[in-house]
């Protein structure tokens, strides 16, 4: 992963050896003096952002990439960016960077003062993680960074069996938590402030929904289109500093579809590289296919029949560090692998858009309580989890949401861009964010607010549909139970109503061809499928000897469990062998 790596303390009794040999191609600098080590192993893109100096009395690093850095320069009236970044640090104080727009982390050293800062984006998707041990404090981007060190300097490092059970119910890590006992996460919009040889953590920005109900419709769908677009002006013209074409994915989904109609209407349609991924005829194919065309862009298409994604486990776990199940980055890293990745700079998706414009809510309650099990993947093993495990307080369901579903859930899918490109999504702009979250519930809920906006300023974005609903947004609806559902559908929706609470099981879209990575269909139609999984299960389920309970856990999970529950149970033993060997 790329990123930073440093120690803070007593270097010269520490033996260093991090593994350069699996980072070829990367941009390596490191400081050092008896107090301080730092080291940086970052992609050879977007080098005028990522800023890694000693100079007078401050070091700086900022890892990936700023996209207001020139504003920043010209508001500050600095000729460079180091010289920017101090200026910010002496006039704003410590949380200077929360002004940066983009995805970033970084390290700040006064010397000074002998105040050192190490911090994240305000969502947290370049990741930092820490420990201390012996009074030394440890911070990577890479938790293999830890593990080759602890290996190194023969330390002792433990696997933590309950994060194992966040895993299998959740899906993913839960706040600050790792699949180790020894090192942290840093939480989204946090920094960790070290003085006086000890250091604290300090929260500089974090999600808030209260709602503003003042404004009228139309102010705001003019509002959060002026914000989106500033956000994809910022990401594109990235690209375009550095000499890069835009490659943008594309579903039959909303969000990656506005992303890609807005860039075009703004100009950037000539340099976009249009990117799909999904089981072939299904509407993931021909609607992407239909807006590339329609838009005049390149397009590329992935297909994932089959399903022999699913065999890249042992990659997919050592870049996520088991913090994620596996399966749900497995089908865009077998798409990755075959992009030429020096012709692309970021990533360009619509992460998250269908909750900031939308909601994570199932109801119009505001107030609604948060549980562990929100946005959980399974349930079977829920009895092994609770809200106690929580240390941290949320306002409500949706804050919890965005940053367990959404930050340390659906963000772990950028790790895999990570590797080699930088990522980013328009509704991640943290204006965008901020303001959107403003908007009540009310509006947002069932995707009216989304809808009205698309309709209103980018209607023939509506002149295709939209895969969850297998309909145009346009398409006429009535109310049912609570929620706005187009009327052709509202009879097969009513009748599954029905038989659900008459105690029939319905037919599983993940069996069926018709969807974007249908798993059981893949395990049920494809033995050599089948039997990869099921070998790997065999040959590694010994790695649970030695811890009972969860051992039967986890063969209870994958011996009646659905293909993704399995490839939970799967996610952890891949982590023990390649942990713990």
């Amino acid at each position: 992963m790329p990123g930073f790596f440093g120690i803070i303390g007593d270097i010269e009794k520490i033996k260093m050896n991090l593994p350069k040999n699996e980072r070829k191609g990367f941009q390596y600098d490191c400081i050092k003096n008896d107090r301080l080590f730092i080291e940086r192993s970052t992609i050879p893109k977007f080098l005028s952002d990522k800023v890694f100096e000693e100079r007078g009395n401050y070091i700086v690093v900022t890892e990936g990439v700023i996209f207001n850095k020139t504003q920043l320069i010209e508001e500050y009236g600095e000729d460079d960016f180091f010289s920017t970044i101090v200026s910010m640090y002496k006039q704003d104080g410590l949380h200077y960077f929360k002004k940066f727009r983009g995805s970033f982390s970084g390290f700040f050293f006064d010397k000074a003062k002998n105040i050192i800062i190490i911090f994240n984006d305000h969502i947290g998707d370049k990741q930092i993680f820490y420990t201390v041990r012996d009074n030394e404090l440890f911070f990577t981007s890479n938790l293999n960074d830890f593990i080759c060190l602890y290996q190194t300097n023969n330390w002792h490092y433990s696997f933590r069996p309950q994060s194992a059970y966040y895993l299998l119910v959740c899906g993913f890590m839960i706040e600050d938590k790792t699949m180790f006992n020894e090192f942290k996460k840093l939480i989204p919009g946090s920094c960790i402030i070290y003085e006086k040889n000890t250091y604290r953590i300090e929260q500089y920005y974090r999600l808030d929904n209260t709602p503003n109900d003042k404004r009228t419709l139309e102010e705001t769908i003019n509002t959060v289109d002026d914000l989106f677009r500033n956000a994809i002006k910022r990401q594109y013209e990235k690209d375009i500093e550095y000499g890069f074409k835009h490659l943008v994915t594309l579903s039959a989904g909303l969000d990656s579809r506005m992303t890609t109609w807005v860039a075009n209407d703004m100009g950037y349609g000539d340099n976009i590289v249009n990117f799909t991924f999904s089981q072939s005829d299904y509407l993931d194919e021909s609607i992407p296919k239909e807006i590339a065309n329609n838009l005049h862009h390149e397009w590329i298409f992935k297909f994932l029949n089959n399903g022999l994604c699913l065999k890249n486990i042992d990659e997919v776990v050592s870049i996520t560090f088991g913090s994620h199940c596996y399966s749900a980055q497995s089908h865009s890293k077998s798409a990755l692998d075959l992009i030429d990745k020096k012709a692309f700079g970021i990533i360009h998706t619509g992460q998250l858009g269908d909750v900031i414009l939308g909601t994570f809510y199932k109801e119009k309650d505001r107030n609604k309580k948060h549980s562990i099990l929100d946005g959980a993947i399974s349930r079977k093993l829920s009895s092994r989890v609770s809200l106690n495990d929580l240390t941290n307080d949320y306002a409500n369901q949706e804050i919890y949401m965005f940053y367990q579903r959404g930050f340390n859930g659906a963000n772990q899918g950028l790790l895999i861009w990570q590797q080699e490109h930088e990522s980013y999504s328009p509704f991640y702009d943290i204006d965008l964010l901020t303001y959107a979250l403003s908007i009540p519930v009310e509006l947002r809920y069932n995707h009216e607010f989304y809808f009205k906006w698309i309709l209103k300023k980018y209607p023939k974005a509506a002149d295709y549909k939209w895969e969850k609903i297998k309909a145009k947004i346009s398409s006429k609806r009535v109310s049912i139970l609570g929620k706005r559902i187009v009327l052709r559908r509202a009879p097969k929706i009513i009748m599954n109503v029905l038989l659900r609470k008459m105690g029939f099981r319905l037919s599983n879209p993940l069996n069926s061809p018709h969807y974007m990575n249908p798993f059981d269909y893949w395990y049920r139609t494809n033995l050599e499928i089948n039997k990869f999984l099921n070998e790997y299960y065999k040959e590694n389920a010994i790695r649970l000897e030695r811890f009972p309970d969860l051992k039967v856990d986890c063969e209870t999970l994958f011996s009646s469990g659905t293909v993704i529950e399995k490839t939970q149970v799967l996610t952890v033993l891949a982590f023990l062998k390649r942990y713990f060997g």
